[in-house]
């Protein structure tokens, strides 16, 4: 076996020579202005897909909820959950705190006797208003899988009141959803009439 040793050694070792403290400091600083550059951009998106989740996970309680009628010939509504009493429908506009969805055959916004939980959604972090025909805080589809008389729709609007987070989700007659979308390319979404959303 081969070893180094005298000059030979020194000349090995000062070809591996490490990486100075200023070195160091140059590329931290690096990594600072990068990072500060791209915070905005991370926010955004993670805001942007925040929004748009919470928009398909609402279109979808929608849909089951809809389907839920239709396969089981039964009334279901769709409501926010009482914030003190699980499975019974909440005040008007208390979507945030969560949202449930259930057969409703004696039409009393309570999940009892034979009625089926169709889902539940625990908690939405955006601030979710609903306004509808009828002027109801709830969403009843019939057993035909119609809603109750209800074409309206749900906005959605960011904590902080971004609007360019704002998405609204917008129902016929029929029961049928979609979704609003940024028509003229200003950065927010128009509701049905063309306006932008507001929050």
């Amino acid at each position: 076996m081969r070893t180094l040793s005298g000059p030979r050694l020194r000349g090995h070792l000062q070809s591996y020579r490490g990486i100075s403290l200023l070195e160091i400091l140059v590329v931290l600083c690096l990594v600072g202005v990068l990072m500060t550059l791209a915070t905005p951009g991370v926010q955004t998106l993670l805001d942007t897909t925040r929004t748009d989740t919470e928009r398909r996970t609402l279109m979808a309680l929608v849909q089951a909820s809809r389907h839920a009628a239709a396969n089981l010939n039964q009334p279901v509504v769709l409501c926010p959950e009482h914030a003190d009493e699980l499975d019974r429908c909440g005040k008007r506009n208390q979507w945030h705190g969560g949202a449930i969805a259930f057969t409703d055959a004696n039409r009393n916004r309570r999940l009892d006797g034979n009625d089926v939980r169709v889902a539940r959604i625990d908690k939405f972090h955006s601030r979710i208003t609903f306004r509808a025909f009828r002027n109801r805080s709830y969403l009843g589809f019939m057993p035909t899988g119609l809603t109750d008389w209800q074409n309206g729709h749900f906005v959605l609007c960011p904590t902080d009141g971004d609007i360019r987070y704002a998405r609204q989700l917008v129902l016929n007659y029929a029961g049928r959803a979609y979704f609003s979308k940024d028509e003229d390319g200003d950065g927010v979404d128009e509701d049905v009439r063309g306006k932008p959303l507001s929050c």
